[in-house]
């Protein structure tokens, strides 16, 4: 089987969950994603942006950058990884990507992941860096089938990762273990139970899910005796449900830190005046083990 086929063939195997996600979906997603095409990976669809390259995009990009995220952040070596490689496939380093630079920033402390779990990525924004800071790690992504797609097309695109280093996880009996990444449809999730995961990240999907579906996954991150990294807005009302930060069920976990994110506090985009404030954001690690940071 050419890669091709497997590539084609995984997002078969995708397409088949999509009803079965669909009694994990939220009204913000039942409105995403029946109101944009989730196999174009240039469409905005709920879950982030991917901004084509040009000259005129450039350098509104760098201007506004500055002023939202401060010039430092460009001497990182996690900025100058996505430039090279958003460069090498016409992307631009956007407001999206900007945050999760900064995020990975704050990740540098732990250097030893051997399983990492994005709960909730988007335009493949989080297993990009992941893939290289974590170069050790297996990587498990979970998410609606539709947002998983669009997210595979753009590791293909990239050519982040070999198709057959890539299993959808259909049947989990069916699962080999000796792959490097995990594409998880949400109906799916119990497949993370016990599975020694090191690291979990949820940047702004608790915010998009329901109550229910949050407890799911908090007692999988608990199952696994874990750290969370969580960044979400701290109040968010979408069509009459509501989820707040400071009520997702933390449990007895440890927190490392608990905080308002700074680089959340503000965006910019091309309407006047540009740079936007935004409705504020927490951000937290904590962990459910007594594991030092060390030793990550």
């Amino acid at each position: 089987m050419i890669m091709n086929d497997i590539f084609n063939n995984n997002i078969d195997k995708l397409e088949k969950f999509i009803s079965k996600d669909s009694n994990n979906k939220s009204k913000y997603w039942k409105h995403h994603h029946n109101h944009h095409n989730y196999k174009n990976i240039y469409e905005s669809s709920g879950y982030g942006i991917f901004t084509q390259l040009n000259k005129r995009n450039r350098i509104f990009h760098l201007i506004l950058s500055v002023f939202t995220f401060g010039v430092f952040i460009f001497f990182s070596k996690e900025y100058q990884h996505y430039k090279k490689l958003f460069k090498s496939n016409s992307r631009q380093v956007d407001n999206d990507t900007f945050r999760h630079i900064k995020t990975f920033i704050l990740l540098r402390k732990f250097k030893n992941i051997k399983k990492l779990c994005i709960i909730g990525d988007g335009k493949a924004n989080f297993l990009i860096g992941a893939l290289k800071f974590f170069p050790n790690a297996q990587i498990f992504s979970v998410n609606l089938s539709e947002t998983l797609i669009n997210d595979y097309s753009i590791i293909n695109k990239f050519k982040l990762a070999h198709d057959d280093d890539i299993q959808v996880v259909e049947k989990i009996e069916q699962i080999n273990l000796d792959k490097k990444i995990f594409l998880i449809p949400s109906s799916n999730k119990d497949f993370l139970q016990n599975m020694n995961i090191d690291l979990f990240i949820n940047i702004c999907a608790f915010q998009e899910m329901t109550q229910d579906e949050t407890e799911k996954y908090f007692n999988i991150i608990k199952n696994n005796k874990s750290y969370l990294y969580c960044c979400n807005r701290e109040y968010k009302n979408w069509q009459g449900e509501v989820t707040i930060f400071e009520n997702y069920p933390w449990g007895d976990g440890t927190f490392i830190f608990y905080d308002d994110c700074q680089w959340h506090k503000k965006y910019y985009n091309k309407k006047f005046p540009f740079i936007h404030k935004q409705e504020n954001c927490k951000h937290c690690l904590i962990r459910y083990n007594n594991l030092p940071l060390d030793k990550l």
